[in-house]
């Protein structure tokens, strides 16, 4: 039998650029599926679909454990069949972080972890005696009242600088001890940060008719800059007017934001829920309906490729505390959230046109910036993690309410705890290996 074989040349080169054509396609084909994530079935002969899972945790270098079994360690990708997988990662010398993830065909899903210490560094910021801490808007400073100093004129009012301060001394002092006692006022941040209002109050005797009453008997304005002179002026008539100031300050911030969220979450946030708090990405809010609701279908969801597996709850209880996340439209129930004091946050979106100094709506100013006059929930710097206090101390807690994990066992005095941030730790007013009656900032370091 004679080869076939083909002598016209033109043939042959049309030949042969059909064959690379046809292997470019095919190569082109096997590497998009691949990108896809399908492999190569060797027993079923044919190419199974897998989905990537992205695995990610701070701090790095963390071992993962997939349905029991050692598989890696952070930061690393894997391509895995669809299906539902336990993630366990754990580091040693830090606290474990599980979930329940699922993995989808030809899509990425993130585990993203945030291990913290079993045992942190603890490292005074304060010494002595400290009473009545109050962070500002954005957590990066935090008032306090220093009491029994060995110098008498040390004692009074200062302001701390979390973030530090290169030209000197994180801590300012900015009043004295004399002639008020700022451990007894109501403090209160600007929304600038610039000022702190410190109210004072007395308490009315009562009557056989009247019970007793607690009002306002003095107030004053306070630069944070510097220290202030002792003969400051008593600002009680000008409060009215602080108050509108502040509010339209408050409105400024809020709305802007209140705007990023879908249309019936702004309702919801504005109207019918007290205690909202948004996140430093502003991303995120947690929030408690003061009615029955039901959140429509998260249409922001759907349109997403995959968002997060966790279980939302869009069925709203009064009185329960949830959390939404404006990226994936998601709604989580945070069931370990509880009232600090009969104070509930409004949502100030403009400022009222005949304000009143009375002290519910001071009470309202400082619950604007600081969730820990409302609630045991506040923000964690990266957004993605809440702190929590309860009977076992200070918590923090995945945004979706998942991986409840114990910093410390120690509770914060008057419910003080902030981040810093950058997240490197958690400040604390507590007592730690001191006579039962001292408090003092406490810095717990989570790198």
């Amino acid at each position: 039998m004679k080869r076939l074989t083909v002598k016209n040349p033109k043939t042959r080169r049309l030949l042969i650029n059909l064959l690379i054509v046809l292997f470019l396609a095919a190569g082109t084909f096997v590497a998009i599926q691949f990108a896809k994530g399908y492999r190569p079935d060797l027993q079923n002969r044919s190419l199974s679909g897998t989905g990537l899972l992205n695995i990610t945790s701070y701090p790095k270098s963390a071992r993962v454990i997939i349905n029991d079994k050692l598989t890696t360690v952070t930061d690393d990708k894997l391509y895995l069949l669809p299906g539902s997988y336990n993630v366990k990662i754990e580091k040693d010398g830090f606290h474990p972080w599980t979930k329940t993830i699922l993995v989808k065909n030809e899509l990425v899903t993130s585990a993203d972890a945030r291990l913290f210490p079993i045992i942190p560094a603890i490292s005074p910021l304060t010494f002595y005696q400290v009473r009545n801490a109050a962070s500002n808007g954005d957590g990066t400073k935090i008032a306090y009242v220093l009491q029994n100093s060995p110098q008498s004129i040390s004692n009074g009012l200062y302001v701390y600088s979390i973030t530090g301060n290169l030209l000197g001394s994180s801590n300012v002092q900015i009043a004295e001890d004399s002639p008020r006692d700022y451990s007894k006022a109501l403090l209160i941040w600007s929304p600038d940060s610039s000022q702190i209002l410190a109210i004072f109050t007395e308490k009315t005797v009562a009557t056989k008719t009247t019970p007793s009453t607690e009002k306002i008997s003095s107030a004053f304005l306070l630069t944070t800059k510097g220290m202030n002179p002792k003969s400051m002026s008593d600002v009680t008539l000008r409060l009215p007017l602080i108050i509108s100031q502040w509010q339209d300050q408050f409105t400024k911030i809020n709305l802007p934001i209140l705007n990023l969220f879908p249309r019936y979450m702004v309702d919801l946030l504005s109207h019918k829920a007290v205690n909202v708090y948004f996140s430093p990405d502003k991303e995120k809010v947690f929030y408690t309906p003061t009615e029955n609701i039901s959140l429509p279908v998260n249409d922001i969801g759907r349109a997403l490729p995959n968002i997060n597996s966790s279980p939302e709850v869009r069925d709203l209880t009064k009185d329960q505390t949830y959390l939404f996340d404006i990226k994936e439209g998601t709604n989580y129930h945070l069931p370990f959230a509880t009232k600090f004091s009969d104070t509930a946050k409004t949502l100030i979106t403009t400022a009222t046109s005949t304000p009143s100094a009375s002290l519910a709506s001071l009470r309202q100013l400082k619950s604007q910036s600081d969730s820990r006059v409302t609630s045991n929930l506040s923000w964690y710097a990266n957004s993605k993690q809440i702190i929590v206090t309860n009977e076992n101390g200070v918590n923090t807690v995945d945004y979706d309410g998942l991986n409840l994990t114990n910093i410390s066992y120690v509770l914060p005095l008057e419910n003080f705890i902030t981040s810093s941030p950058d997240g490197s730790k958690l400040i604390l007013l507590t007592n730690i290996n001191q006579k039962p009656d001292t408090y003092n900032l406490i810095s717990f370091d989570l790198k």
